[in-house]
């Protein structure tokens, strides 16, 4: 009987039962509805984003088609303006030239009834000084060449003059004059230039 009292002392402890974690299908049927519901959410909030990002980028691409369109419309018509300006400077030109055009016909025509020399030379050096007025309306300069100091901006020079009457670099001879329109070269002056002997 005392052997058996002994056992009984040294007998495993019993595990007690732990609370059950089970759920129920009913309970996980709602956390899977719920996480459901959730995605759902989420997905029509990002669809949303993401259609009105859609909507903002065409309208950003058709205000671009828009600007684009303006632009092509007012480089046209810029593009018309010019034309029609550089055409009315054109005329207004032509206009002062036509006088001109008209003396120099009447010299030509007194030529062939048979004036005299001297008649002519002076319809030709009005003629002239008629051109010469008419470029001046239009800004239009001679260009000062010579005993000036040659200018690579106003003068190209075509040969060179060996010299020491002038300090070198200063323009000799003026081979075709040059032009300026205000402060624009049209036409360099075609020059030579002074150099040392």
């Amino acid at each position: 009987m005392s052997s058996h009292k002994k056992e009984a002392k040294h007998q495993e402890p019993t595990i007690e039962e732990q609370p059950s974690t089970e759920v129920s299908g009913e309970e996980l049927g709602d956390v899977v509805a719920a996480d459901l519901e959730a995605l759902y959410q989420e997905i029509q909030q990002l669809t949303s984003e993401r259609d009105e990002a859609k909507e903002q980028v065409l309208r950003a691409l058709a205000d671009l088609q828009n600007y684009q369109r303006d632009f092509q419309n007012f480089r046209k018509r810029n593009q018309q303006e010019m034309a029609t300006f550089r055409l009315m400077a054109t005329e207004q030109f032509v206009t002062e030239l036509l006088p001109v055009l008209d003396n120099f016909e009447r010299t030509i025509s007194h030529l062939d009834a048979g004036a005299t020399v001297e008649t002519l030379i002076g319809g030709i050096k009005a003629v002239e000084r008629q051109l010469r007025t008419a470029l001046e309306t239009q800004s239009v300069r001679r260009i000062q060449s010579v005993g000036e100091p040659f200018d690579p901006e106003l003068h190209e020079a075509l040969g060179t003059e060996a010299t020491d009457e002038v300090p070198e670099d200063t323009v000799t001879v003026e081979i075709e004059p040059g032009y300026k329109m205000g402060e624009k070269v049209i036409r360099p002056a075609r020059v030579k230039v002074a150099k040392r002997p």
